[in-house]
């Protein structure tokens, strides 16, 4: 080829250095490094996105608190691109487009995710992919219109490619030399190690295994989901799980010097009553003693707190796991997983469970939901835990429809039906109608929203008010089946209903204004405790959790539980 390249088209003169070096200057290699740098800077914008979508990190962009993540953020995809560039000769460009396809797909899927549970994907989630088909509508609600970011690459992808084409760059890319790429690729990595190693100077990698939030707020997501795999390897494949004699001393020394349950006030107080627990789909705690446009949202449940004792500082403590994961802490007073949940990693295991409990003092149990019963696994999970007989949409008559099944006022109608109380007998309720999205309330006109009708503030308040109308009516029943004054009741929220990048809609409910102080201060969920003779009722500030009812159920009802981490509530 002589120095103006006339024979190839597209091939711009050599000179001076370019001449030297014998490198060719041509305008598909031009166009290829354009396309090059649009993949890093078209991933690193979503890379970035997410990290502030998700207020894992906070303006101003370039602070020094945000400097590792980007680094280390550049510095993965500088891996990737590396990568592609050694094990992909003729088809470069199409293993470019296809990485970015699929990034940009985990990261869309992280965000969508992270909007909901507060956590990335993790190894142990995708146990529960199961669950997705179930979660249509909810993960729906959860895109935003700025999500278009996702495909801010693609068009110029579109065109670079189109170009390449018209410049016969199948035959330009099958020229480079084999020295050339390998030392592109090695240049890439030895910058993506130097970006690494800076950023990882920036974080304290002694605080990752407890919170993974910090792993990708201090290294980004990309670095996090090395991480995450790399530890699940180590964790399945290389670690010794099996108990050691040391850690089982230290764990037998722990739960016999704890404090015990007994004691107290309320020491066997409801000793031989029944125990009725229902746990509310996604009703928080601010919805009590609350107005909206001037009416109150949940008059059942104010009124409730003058028969009852009334947390008010009662935290909901799930993981990824959710609705499960408080079922689950409440039943075994156990804490959840960090990753994934419980009913699918551990549902083979024997509990000391609430369930098992109380069959020692000659009680039935009764679990019932009015979803399909795999869902979260709980067909099996319910075994484990110990229930005698699990009732869900299988065993009930679907004669209302509202949300994800039936309406939780017929679900709680029909469940004590099946009730035999000739015994006595454990009912654990769990309701369904107000899961998010809450758009099944659109045309619910039991409460009038005013202008914030079709809103997502006006869907939930909708929502909370038809759960606290379902919990009037279920202890209306109560009182007439005779239950009422022969039974513990406990009425509790499960989890968050508001999701953070959502927390506008609680300025016009609650004057709420966003920081992560406040925001770690709403998590809490209304929580009632009731039994015959209770007199010290209204309102109690203790500071308590899911893992405490177990506990507090066991001191009132005047049996021991000792392997309950949690701590009696009036103790």
């Amino acid at each position: 080829m002589d120095d103006t390249a006339a024979g190839s088209k597209g091939v711009l003169k050599k000179t001076g250095i370019f001449k030297a070096f014998k490198i060719e200057i041509n305008a598909p290699q031009i166009t290829e490094s354009l396309l090059w740098l649009v993949f890093l800077i078209g991933v690193l914008v979503k890379c970035t996105y997410f990290q502030f979508s998700t207020k894992l990190n906070t303006k101003p962009w370039f602070s020094t608190s945000n400097s590792g993540m980007l680094l280390s953020s550049l510095s993965a995809l500088l891996a990737i691109s590396s990568l592609l560039l050694l094990f992909f000769y003729r088809k470069r460009l199409v293993a470019m487009l296809a990485t970015d396809i699929l990034l940009t797909l985990l990261l869309l899927a992280d965000t969508l995710y992270f909007r909901y549970y507060y956590n990335a994907i993790t190894i142990p989630v995708l146990y529960q992919i199961g669950l997705v088909s179930s979660i249509t509508d909810s993960a729906k609600s959860l895109f935003r219109a700025k999500d278009a970011i996702f495909l801010i690459d693609f068009p110029v992808f579109s065109a670079g490619l189109h170009l390449m084409k018209k410049l016969n760059t199948g035959r330009h890319l099958q020229k480079i030399r084999p020295v050339r790429r390998i030392l592109s690729a090695v240049l890439a990595l030895c910058v993506s190690f130097g970006l690494f190693r800076a950023a990882y100077a920036k974080s304290t990698p002694g605080a990752f295994p407890y919170d993974n939030n910090y792993v990708i707020n201090s290294m980004g997501i990309l670095y996090f989901h090395y991480y995450d795999i790399k530890r699940n390897v180590q964790e399945r494949y290389f670690a010794d799980h099996t108990l050691k004699e040391e850690e089982k001393a230290v764990l037998d020394s722990w739960f016999k010097t704890k404090t015990s349950v007994a004691g107290g006030r309320y020491e066997g107080a409801a000793k031989g009553r029944n125990l009725i627990i229902v746990q509310m789909e996604a009703i928080q705690q601010f919805v009590i003693n609350a107005k909206f446009n001037g009416k109150e949202i949940a008059p059942n449940m104010n009124r409730f707190i003058n028969e009852s004792c009334y947390l008010d500082n009662f935290y909901y403590q799930v993981g990824t796991g959710n609705t499960s994961d408080a079922e689950f802490l409440t039943n075994n007073s156990l804490y959840p997983l960090r990753d994934g949940a419980v009913y699918f990693k551990f549902p083979t295991n024997t509990y000391e469970s609430l369930p098992r409990l109380l069959k020692r003092q000659g009680y039935s149990s009764y679990v019932f939901h009015a979803n399909n019963p795999s869902f979260w696994n709980r067909t099996e999970m319910y075994k484990a835990v110990g229930f005698d007989k699990f009732i869900s949409s299988r065993d009930l008559v679907i004669d209302e429809q509202l949300g994800w099944g039936l309406s939780d006022k017929s679900f709680l109608r029909q469940s004590l039906e099946k009730i035999d109380p000739s015994v006595p007998f454990y009912g654990f309720f769990i309701t369904l109608s107000s899961h998010h999205p809450y758009n099944y309330f659109d045309d619910y006109d039991g409460f009038d929203v005013g202008a914030y009708e079709d809103t997502m503030t006006g869907n939930y308040v909708k929502a909370a008010n038809y759960v606290d109308q379902a919990m009037g009516m279920f202890l209306e029943d109560l009182k007439r089946r005779g239950l009422y004054d022969n039974s513990v009741i406990v009425i509790y929220g499960d989890h968050h209903a508001i999701l953070k990048d959502q927390t506008d809609m609680l300025k016009n409910l609650i004057g709420f204004e966003f920081s992560e102080y406040n925001w770690t201060k709403i998590h809490k969920t209304p929580c009632f405790i009731r039994f015959p003779g209770m007199k010290d009722t209204g309102v109690n500030s203790t500071i308590c959790g899911e893992i405490d009812l177990l506990p507090t159920i066991a001191n009132l009802m005047g049996f021991d539980a000792p392997h309950a981490l949690g701590k009696d509530i009036f103790s």
